[in-house]
């Protein structure tokens, strides 16, 4: 006989995801800024893993005169960042910080994915803004915690959010593309939001990855919706990504051997892509995790964003397909041949006004690839974000920047 299971243990942490990944890029990358400082100094030789901000004064003084005390102070700086960093991860283990979820009342559900009410006592009449998050992580970074709620804050400015909860993959999605997500998910959400609030104007908010799923929806339903709101989407899948993004993203052969094993695009080699666009992520982020008081609002922040990374869900195989080889290596979106049931997506036949939100800086969207959506919708409207791609709708400018520059053009469009 065994032991009852207990429930009310929290749930072990596994991130960051890949674990094994983000600590052998942080100690190549210390490791490479020591070995290989003579050639680096002569200019013939990168590093795979750019050097930490914090070893290039010193890397620098030991390059000009290689002085056994230079050595040692790289070697001893290094090591420390290192170990920084191992504590920050064990810090965010510990954690107690654990997501209360709202339990948002359900209005619609089709396999694994749901239609959540954001502002069940709204008026019939107020604006509706149907919120159409990534298949890659959770919807929930649209509703994070109280104060960072993208879904909180446009219910108190007087509008109706309905978020689209995707869920894993169920039976039913496993055999999904892109095109069924779009056709047999966000297009019925949107007839059932415009049939249940007649009186109400339809707004179409996606983001990233939701964003251009969103467009081919937005396209076919213009005479159901008011606008489009697409923030952090990508179009141009060639501009603005560093070469060792593309390289790795263009090779089809090495994911249809993954696809074939698996049947889907895990979660952790789809964290191995993230985190492809800034080696050095971890380092920095867990070794200033280290140094927060634990208490504080900025580290529970901290974790309930590191969670939500960490919580991914896997690609089934046609949408991982049409993602690696349609967008990423022929971009298709940019050239009008990305099709959903059988029909181009053409950003130029979307008549509606349109809002296209850039971050300031981002990795995962850059900014080129996402303003080549804005030049292709004849009736765009371009907002910048002061921040990144996850800071900008859970960060603490976002109440500030994003919500309030969409909240403030839906209002007046």
């Amino acid at each position: 006989m065994t032991d009852a299971p207990d429930i009310t243990r929290p749930p072990r942490r596994l991130g960051p995801r890949p674990l094994a990944l983000h600590l052998g890029l942080a100690t190549t990358s210390v490791a490479s800024s020591f070995a290989t400082l003579p050639l680096r100094e002569q200019g013939r030789i990168d590093l795979p893993v750019p050097l930490p901000a914090e070893l290039e004064e010193i890397a620098r003084r030991a390059a000009l005169d290689g002085a056994p005390a230079h050595l040692d102070a790289l070697a001893a700086q290094g090591r420390s960042l290192v170990e920084e960093m191992i504590e920050g991860i064990r810090r965010y283990h510990a954690h107690p910080y654990r997501r209360a979820d709202p339990a948002r009342p359900v209005l619609w559900r089709d396999g694994t994915t749901t239609l959540l009410d954001g502002a069940p006592s709204a008026p019939a009449t107020a604006p509706i803004v149907l919120l159409v998050p990534s298949l890659v992580n959770p919807s929930y970074v649209l509703d994070l915690m109280p104060g960072r709620s993208f879904v909180d804050y446009l219910a108190a400015r007087g509008l109706h959010p309905l978020m689209v909860d995707w869920n894993a993959p169920g039976e039913a999605e496993r055999g999904f593309d892109t095109s069924a997500y779009v056709s047999r998910r966000i297009i019925p959400m949107l007839d059932f939001a415009a049939g249940r609030y007649p009186e109400a104007p339809l707004h179409l908010a996606g983001y990233c990855m939701g964003g251009t799923l969103g467009l081919a929806a937005a396209i076919r339903r213009q005479s159901r919706i008011k606008s489009l709101i697409a923030i952090a989407t990508p179009w141009d899948f060639h501009a603005g990504y560093e070469a060792d993004a593309r390289g790795l993203l263009d090779q089809s052969d090495f994911w249809a051997s993954i696809l074939n094993g698996f049947g889907e695009l895990p979660v952790d080699l789809l964290q191995t892509l993230f985190v492809s666009l800034d080696p050095g992520l971890g380092l920095r982020k867990f070794g200033r995790f280290a140094r927060m008081d634990m208490r504080s609002d900025e580290a529970r922040e901290f974790v309930a964003i590191e969670d939500w990374l960490n919580e991914g869900h896997p690609l089934p195989r046609g949408v991982a397909e049409d993602v690696l080889n349609g967008w990423y290596a022929r971009n298709e979106p940019v050239q009008n041949q990305w099709m959903v049931d059988g029909i181009a997506v053409r950003a130029q036949d979307m008549t509606l006004p349109s809002l296209i939100a850039v971050p300031e800086t981002d990795r995962i969207v850059p900014r080129l690839s996402a303003l080549a959506l804005a030049e292709a919708l004849p009736r765009s409207t371009v907002i910048t974000s002061p921040s990144g791609h996850v800071g900008m709708m859970a960060g603490r400018q976002a109440s500030s920047g994003l919500w309030r520059q969409a909240a403030d053009w839906i209002a007046t469009s």
